[in-house]
């Protein structure tokens, strides 16, 4: 039975993580169909496996004239099942005006979906992250209660806006949540009902452990600092610019190459160049994944300043290649980064501890080297990619595959449409 991904776009960038999933499930047996809402910006399609995995994708905007005809459909051979649909999206809905006209959107585009999957013989469908997707696979089960979903929550932005997503909604009428982390599953289960528990399930995301190596490094000269993730606030790069800018004061020769793009490029290069510190700081801008490893073989360690973080990719690629790395003791950072051993975590926003970290680890190259052996070992046994993608077949093997075998046995007249709770209902 083949299973849908959706994602709200897809391929793109910064999840490349689940590209490299989807692959790995697929060479596990599971036959997947991979959709999106929309289709990828400027930079999804960056790489060749990023290309290639954007052919092969359905879209749901793929053109009004579909989604019109779509409802049009709808309208005609199931109008109880539409108008219900509508009326769920509706009452996903957080309150104002804007916020119905989006979730009514969202209900035709549910409409839709339900429609593509039925072309394609799919009765589940996996979506990650628990935003807009989300909402439109609940719904795709409104207008079909045959379909089921299942969500990936990976934080942090997810539980910023816990109301107005409805995470509590959409984790409760999902067959089941995959949590990445056991943080995040500690935050899901705040906003959850326990007699949901028993459905959340820790899979971490991985990495290709075969394709990230330790690098030969050269300890001499200044230490090369790096430094992946959009340039967004959440990143703290700002705090980042802030401590380099005090380590000439410590007697550290370092420079630093950044890499990412985003909203704040044009101010944190203007920050450098007030900082002083301009002519050492390397802005790349967006870099494929063909490229990636190119840089993680130049650098001597990776620092991440981020006000809050799932557990970052990025830091699992660089640990991989046996890079030390500095991070802040956010969200489920410490449950990749075992503080002393395969790395450094500092406070978040604090300037003085960030630089203070750069410097020991500038100072002792043996250091440097014996924590990128740890990094490496903590990734192949927890992260490699065949493993954590091993879990996400048995977490389908679990539940979707029996949830199907009852149904076979079911008349489809009877199945139910999930219930949508009301926003505030505990």
């Amino acid at each position: 039975m083949p299973i849908a991904y959706l994602n709200s776009e897809y391929p793109s960038l910064s999840h490349t993580f689940i590209e490299r999933e989807v692959r790995q499930v697929r060479a596990q047996g599971l036959d997947v169909i991979t959709f999106s809402i929309r289709r990828p910006g400027r930079t999804g399609t960056i790489g060749s496996a990023h290309a290639r995995a954007a052919r092969e994708t359905r879209y749901v905007l793929d053109g009004g004239a579909r989604l019109i005809g779509s409802i049009a459909r709808g309208l005609a051979t199931n109008p109880l099942a539409t108008i219900r649909t509508i009326l769920s999206g509706q009452r996903l809905s957080p309150p104002g005006l804007g916020a119905r006209v989006w979730h009514l959107a969202y209900a035709i585009e549910a409409i839709r979906l339900a429609q593509m999957l039925a072309h394609e013989r799919v009765r589940h469908v996996h979506v990650h992250m628990a935003n807009n997707g989300a909402s439109i696979a609940l719904l795709a089960t409104r207008y079909n209660p045959r379909l089921s979903y299942s969500l990936t929550v990976h934080g942090p932005s997810d539980f910023y806006h816990v109301e107005p997503i409805r995470l509590r909604q959409k984790a409760e009428n999902a067959l089941f949540v995959r949590c990445i982390s056991d943080f995040c599953r500690s935050q899901v289960m705040t906003w959850t009902d326990p007699t949901h528990w028993d459905r959340l399930h820790v899979v971490r995301c991985g990495i290709d452990t075969g394709q990230f190596r330790p690098a030969d490094r050269d300890a001499q000269g200044p230490i090369r600092l790096l430094t992946i993730g959009r340039l967004d606030p959440i990143k703290g790069q700002h705090i980042l610019l802030e401590s380099c800018a005090q380590l000439d004061a410590m007697g550290v020769d370092w420079c630093l190459n950044v890499i990412g793009d985003g909203s704040l490029r044009a101010d944190l290069e203007c920050k450098a160049g007030s900082l002083g510190i301009a002519d050492r700081v390397t802005f790349q801008g967006a870099v494929s994944q063909d490229d990636i490893r190119r840089h993680l073989d130049a650098a001597d360690a990776m620092v991440l300043s981020s006000f809050n973080e799932g557990v970052p990719v990025v830091l699992m690629e660089a640990m991989a290649c046996g890079l030390p790395v500095i991070a802040t003791r956010v969200g489920g950072m410490h449950e990749l980064v075992e503080d002393g051993v395969s790395g450094l975590l500092v406070h978040a926003s604090s300037v003085g501890s960030l630089a203070e970290a750069i410097r020991t680890l500038a100072q002792d190259a043996d250091r440097r080297r014996a924590m990128g052996e740890a990094g490496r070992l903590a990734v192949v046994a927890k992260y490699d990619i065949a493993q954590t993608a091993s879990g996400m077949v048995d977490v389908f093997d679990g539940h979707v595959e029996s949830r199907v075998s009852v149904g076979e046995q079911s008349d489809p007249r009877d199945a139910r449409a999930p219930v949508i709770p009301e926003p505030n209902a505990r």
